[in-house]
This record gives C-alpha cells, structure tokens and sequence, in this order.
C-alpha cells in the first residue's frame, strides 16, 4: 500500500528506512540526502558524553537500499550518500548498479576531527566523504552561497563566457573558512543539550540542497538522526520526507523542528 501524498509532505516516521521507501511511489522525491548507517556500530571512547551504538549500525542490505533510492528519485535529479573511506567502494558499486551516475566523491570538512583508531599508527580523520550521484542529468542551480575570487566579468579563456559574481561550480573537496563545516563539533552539541556521533551541520546540509534542487521540491532522508536534513529543507524552502528508526532521536527531530535549532 503506498503513502497518501499528503503523508509524504514534511513527515518523519519513526520506523525502519527501507519499510517507508517500500511504501513510497515511484518518482516521489526530488533529491536524496542521507547518511546511511556503515556497519561498523560506532562509538567514540574519548568523549565524556557517551553516544549509543547506532541503531542498525551493524549494516543494511545496501543493495536494496541503493536500489529503492533510485526507485523513489525522480527522473534528472541529484542524490548525495554519505559514507567513509573504508565502505566506498561497496557502496559506489551499489549505487552504480541501482543505475545512478556517480559523478564525484565529495570531501568535506568535519567540525571536530576523529578520535577513534589506532591512535598513533594513523591520520586523524578530519573530512567526510560522499557520494554524488545523478539519475539522469540536472545541471546545478545558479546560488548565491559563494562569491568568486576574480572580479565579475573577468575574462578567463578567449571564448568562454567571462566570470560572475557568485560560483556556478563548486570544488568536490570543501575545506577553510569559505565553506561551511560538515558535522557540529562537541561545544555545540553540549550548547544545545543535542548529542549524536554523526550529527550534521544544517549549513552544509543547506547548501547542497540549495545547489541540486528548487523551493518546493521534496528531499528525502531516510537515516534522519537528529533532523538536520529536515531542519535544512524547512529553512531552504523546501519539503522533506524521511525515517528514524531510534525512539530517542526520534523525539529530538520533534524538538529541533519546533525551536528550529
């Protein structure tokens, strides 16, 4: 039985992401932007603010998650697929099987770097990576997120159209003060009382949906956590649609959604 289409606008269910996408129509949504669990039930031991082993983070079945994705993403659109460095190429091979186009993988700055791991045998882990990927085409929006360092109507190459004022093309590793961080850092969750091992920075979530979709259109999230992807979607002018499986974060979307934090 699939879901009504008022049911679809600015919903989050609190059940299992593959249970909600079965009951999703074809084509239903106009970007993807999630952060799939990767089966590896993080934890951070160097933090006195223990986190809860992720729920289903002892892994999905990828392959159909890949698939359903393309299923419920309409046709010329854009999806974005967090994952690590370690589940990359796994997932690239789902996705690429579930028909998307992977087009880059994405590295973006982490608020905080990483604490886990061999300590003095390995780097920190300061970036996230994610997969972009289009089914079909669509050509980025025209933003005002960020300025171009040479002067507008600069000249670069004879025959091409001289340069604007804002970026059209944005690099695929975001680092430095111009971009904004991926993840919050340990001080902001403590601020706000909001405690998550992956939560992700509603700034950065803004822009990528501001890049690859319209006012109006429908993001999806089936991994939502605390909500950032929704909260994002709300202050773009945008709808969401999405699952939390976990009780307790479940119940921080509600309240993140109604003091818009």
């Amino acid at each position: 039985m699939s879901l009504e289409a008022e049911r679809l606008i600015n919903h989050v269910y609190q059940m299992d992401c593959l249970e909600l996408m079965k009951q999703m129509p074809d084509e239903t949504v106009s970007m993807i932007l999630t952060d799939p669990p990767y089966g590896i039930s993080y934890q951070n031991q160097f933090t006195n603010q223990r986190h809860l082993v992720l729920e289903g983070d002892s892994g999905i079945p990828y392959e159909r998650f890949a698939s359903e994705s393309y299923r419920i993403l309409r046709g010329n659109s854009h999806a974005y697929f967090f994952t690590r460095y370690d589940c990359y190429p796994y997932h690239y091979e789902c996705l690429k099987q579930a028909g998307f186009s992977v087009k880059n993988c994405m590295v973006i700055e982490k608020g905080t770097i990483g604490g886990i791991g061999d300590l003095k045998g390995s780097f920190a882990n300061n970036a996230e990576w994610i997969i972009f990927c289009q089914k079909g085409r669509r050509v980025f929006n025209r933003t005002t997120l960020l300025e171009n360092k040479k002067k507008e109507g600069t000249q670069f190459h004879r025959g091409r159209e001289p340069s604007k004022k804002y970026k059209t093309r944005f690099n695929a590793c975001w680092f430095g003060e111009e971009y904004p961080k991926s993840t919050y850092n340990s001080m902001w969750q403590k601020k706000n009382q909001i405690y998550h091992p992956t939560i992700k920075n509603v700034e950065c979530l803004s822009w990528l949906i501001q890049i690859s979709s319209l006012p109006g259109e429908l993001i999806f999230d089936g991994f939502m956590g605390t909500g950032s992807t929704a909260l994002a979607a709300l202050l773009t002018g945008r709808n969401y649609l999405g699952a939390e499986i976990d009780p307790g974060y479940f119940q921080i979307i509600g309240k993140r959604l109604q003091q818009q934090i």
